[in-house]
């Protein structure tokens, strides 16, 4: 067949359910087929059955239907997928800034299961970091806790307008345990750890503070009466009765939704502007460990004081509400650069504003494109620029490279995440006073390390430390962080698989 169309290179094309691009010249579509004129000598029929998304190019007349009138189907979130950067949620899919998405007729549906070794999201790991503090291992750049995490994209019949949903569901080491292994009273507080510890004469005698609000004493006495031969509880339990409890360090308190708006606008020669809101919170918090206002120093942490022990404060600050803005620049498209911005305005860290900016710029291009197998490398550079009064820092903050695999509607996906600046990291607000203690340099790149804290011979370590007299004064705090700190990883690494499907 031949038409006589003029010039067909055209940005036209037809995704079809199994994963296959058709890309030409779409001169008919109806309820039933859609003609494409892939070159002046050959016209291809597809059924519309088959047909998961039409696309047109903005401003080229189509024939069979007026540019103007035709109610474009909804560009797929999977059509340019964002990789695990900032184009839409902590997802390797987004809704890709560039074209008209919603169906403006009807509505259709995305959904994408992935399952990911760690939760990492702008550097910051909201998984493995976590699990290192439950398990009392020290950071490093990869660990394994893996999670599922879906996106459920409703494409609207308000042309341009997408809701979408992401969830991170953490599919082990999901329940509490106790990792300080303390003889107390309840879940992080004082108490020995190790028999004997606390008792006179030991490294580390016990002597209760004035007054007792915690009654940090009833171990220590229940401890000295059992060792004495008098299993009975210490003179001033009250009743209660000490022993071991696990710490709110499950992973399931990782378990959270975001909750989005998109509206996309027509592509112009400036390029094509994505805007929206999201909010996120996660399910179970961990009320009971809410950090002080300013998440600051806390010099009787600093010094292993019994009753200290705060853990992370990040899971208590995984609540947050932003107003984003993407850019997919109209120049250099092989690369399809896309600048975002994001501002965070939601109130955290003990009702502080402590908001956040984020700026990053994606780049990426996808090899093979149209076929079966395709490949897709990605990188997100992400400028962080605080502004409140807690950990006010600025800096590059992640540099995010993703390669993935497709096959069909199937994909892998490794990541690498690279920290330059790691001051933007080098503070309690993020990791909180591990095991009681924080570092006193917020400017050194460490961290205290969570396999130095916790079991007897940590803590007979830190006790010797703390009693010897061979060391002057002068120089015990920094023989302790000697012993405690660690070098805050630098490269995070985490991998993916996951498939898609279209409603």
């Amino acid at each position: 067949m031949l038409f006589g169309f003029g010039e067909l290179f055209s940005a036209d094309f037809v995704r079809l359910k199994n994963g296959q691009i058709v890309r030409g010249k779409i001169i008919l579509e109806d309820d039933e087929k859609v003609l494409v004129a892939e070159d002046n000598d050959y016209v291809r029929f597809v059924d519309k059955d088959n047909v998961a998304q039409v696309s047109y190019e903005k401003g080229k007349q189509n024939v069979g239907t007026s540019t103007l009138e035709k109610k474009g189907a909804p560009q797929k979130v999977s059509d340019i997928p964002q990789g695990h950067v900032e184009t839409g949620p902590p997802n390797m899919y987004g809704p890709s800034g560039g074209s008209s998405n919603g169906n403006g007729g009807d509505t259709s549906i995305e959904v994408i299961h992935e399952v990911v070794t760690d939760f990492i999201w702008r550097g910051l790991s909201f998984s493995g970091e976590i699990a290192n503090r439950r398990d009392n291992e020290s950071y490093r750049a990869m660990t394994f806790v893996p999670s599922y995490q879906p996106t459920v994209t409703f494409n609207t019949p308000l042309k341009g307008f997408q809701v979408q949903f992401w969830g991170n569901f953490q599919l082990t080491e999901r329940n509490d345990r106790d990792n300080d292994g303390r003889f107390q009273m309840y879940p992080g507080g004082a108490g020995p750890g190790y028999a004997g510890q606390g008792s006179s004469g030991s490294l580390s005698p016990f002597s209760a503070p004035s007054p007792d609000t915690l009654n940090s004493a009833c171990p220590y006495d229940t401890q000295a009466n059992f060792m004495a031969g008098n299993p009975t509880t210490g003179s001033t339990c009250g009743g209660d009765v000490p022993g071991f409890k696990k710490e709110q360090n499950g992973m399931k308190r990782s378990d959270g939704l975001f909750y989005a708006f998109y509206y996309n606008f027509e592509k112009t020669s400036w390029g094509t502007f994505t805007a929206g809101i999201w909010f996120y919170n996660t399910f179970q918090k961990s009320a009971a460990y809410t950090s002080p206002a300013l998440g600051g120093f806390n010099s009787s942490a600093a010094q292993g004081v019994a009753g200290a022990n705060n853990p992370s404060t990040q899971i208590t600050r995984l609540a947050w509400q932003e107003y984003f803005f993407f850019w997919k620049l109209p120049f250099l498209q092989y690369v399809n650069p896309t600048i975002s911005f994001y501002t965070q305005f939601s109130q955290e860290n003990a009702g502080l504003m402590a908001g956040k900016n984020y700026l990053s710029l994606t780049m990426g291009h996808e090899f093979f494109e149209g076929s079966f197998f395709r490949i897709l490398p990605q990188v997100n550079i992400g400028y962080a620029m605080s502004n409140n009064i807690v950990d006010n820092r600025y800096g590059i903050q992640d540099i995010t490279s993703t390669l993935t695999f497709f096959f069909g509607k199937f994909f892998f996906k490794a990541a690498d995440v690279y920290r330059p600046n790691l001051y933007m990291y080098d503070t309690d607000n993020y990791y909180g006073a591990t095991g009681g203690y924080v570092n006193t340099s917020s400017k050194d790149g460490k961290i205290v390390d969570p396999g130095k804290v916790n079991g007897p011979a940590n803590q007979l370590v830190l006790d010797f430390i703390n009693s010897s007299t061979s060391i002057p004064d002068q120089l015990r705090q920094s023989v302790r962080e000697s012993y405690l700190l660690q070098k805050i990883p630098s490269h995070l690494v985490w991998f993916s698989v996951g498939f898609s499907q279209n409603f």
